[in-house]
């Protein structure tokens, strides 16, 4: 929610967003034929892990702990390509360095706190990750 309003100046309907990420987040589960393909399986799991944080309005710093055990995962199942190894640079970056020391206090307090850059690449992911899961051709290992 934070990441709507911040970028798009949505505001409430936090139930509306919810069930909208609730019913994204099932639909690959109707994908019965692909329960056999363990790739599949991994990135349902991914899904999950993912979603908890970035559907949540109240998420902390802490949680995204979470999405990243998603992102690494996510990123370890599928095929290396660049835009696998841009995303995983970003959740990098950005979900995991960014509330730390590295980044200089400035930047934390007028770009990634205010724009929600923490939430980006994990957003981008679990799209990705929804987007692979309904459409990929996904391959039985």
């Amino acid at each position: 929610m934070g990441w709507l309003h911040t970028w798009f100046g949505l505001d409430g309907g936090k139930n509306l967003v919810l069930a909208i990420g609730g019913i994204l987040l099932l639909l690959p589960f109707a994908l019965i034929n692909k329960y056999s393909i363990y790739q599949y399986r991994l990135l349902q799991l991914c899904s999950v892990l993912i979603w908890i944080v970035i559907f949540n309005h109240k998420a902390e710093s802490p949680t995204f702990v979470i999405a990243m055990a998603g992102v690494v995962i996510w990123y370890m199942t599928m095929p290396k390509s660049r835009t696998n190894n841009n995303l995983l640079a970003l959740a990098l970056i950005f979900t995991s360095l960014s509330p730390t020391d590295i980044f200089p206090a400035w930047v934390r307090q007028n770009l990634v706190i205010p724009y929600t850059l923490k939430a980006v690449p994990c957003i981008a992911i679990w799209a990705k990750i929804w987007y692979e899961s309904v459409f990929g051709d996904l391959q039985q290992s």
